[in-house]
């Protein structure tokens, strides 16, 4: 019998906006690409809020209440049930911003940890995905290992990445340390919104901190 021992928990859900939500998100987010250019943020060879005034604040507007209530929801039970990290940590939304990928556009490997803001867990969310391509990549952590294996080099390239194939509406949770990125688009547009969530301890005197 086998045992797989280290996997890395990633959770994946469905949110669906009404047709009132959507048509003012995309109209916000028209507004952003309107003034945003191609390949100025980050890893991104698409257009991004990112590099806009507020652009990484996006959970500040009520237009995207539908999404970041429920995903609030959903990663404080990643938090908790799947992870277990602590109780006595307050999650809170650190980050969120939207990119807008054409044909060829990618996002470059990265995780959420590493930078600014030190987040614990990060999410994707798929407004606009055609499930066929432009899918989402994770770099297995234990690559370093494999690669110190004496190894057949296609085993070890097949080790490297793991795909999670998405559609329109929706999300993955990961842990931010995971490194990822996209495989390149295809002709539809792709817009994914992604959230940063982080968590810092609550006085002692306030206990455990639950919903």
């Amino acid at each position: 019998m086998q045992t797989q021992l280290f996997s890395i928990p990633v959770e994946t859900g469905t949110i669906v906006p009404t047709d009132e939500e959507l048509s003012a998100t995309l109209e916000l987010l028209d507004e952003a690409w309107s003034v945003a250019e191609k390949g100025t943020w980050a890893l991104e060879s698409g257009k991004s809020t990112g590099n806009l005034e507020q652009g990484t604040e996006l959970y500040q507007s009520t237009t995207f209440d539908w999404l970041t209530m429920p995903m609030l929801s959903a990663v404080h039970d990643y938090w908790d049930l799947v992870l277990g990290y602590r109780k006595d940590f307050h999650m809170y939304v650190d980050g969120m911003w939207a990119n807008l990928h054409t044909e060829g556009d990618t996002t470059g490997e990265h995780n959420h940890s590493a930078g600014r803001g030190k987040s614990h867990v990060s999410c994707v969310y798929y407004l606009k995905k055609n499930p066929d391509n432009g899918h989402l990549l994770f770099r297995d952590p234990l690559e370093m290992v494999w690669g110190m294996s004496p190894m057949d080099r296609t085993f070890i390239n097949l080790k490297k990445q793991h795909i999670h194939k998405a559609k329109t509406y929706d999300y993955v949770i990961f842990p931010s340390w995971l490194y990822h990125e996209t495989q390149p688009n295809g002709k539809d547009e792709r817009i994914a919104i992604s959230m940063n969530f982080s968590g810092y301890p609550l006085d002692p005197s306030e206990g455990d901190w639950s919903r």
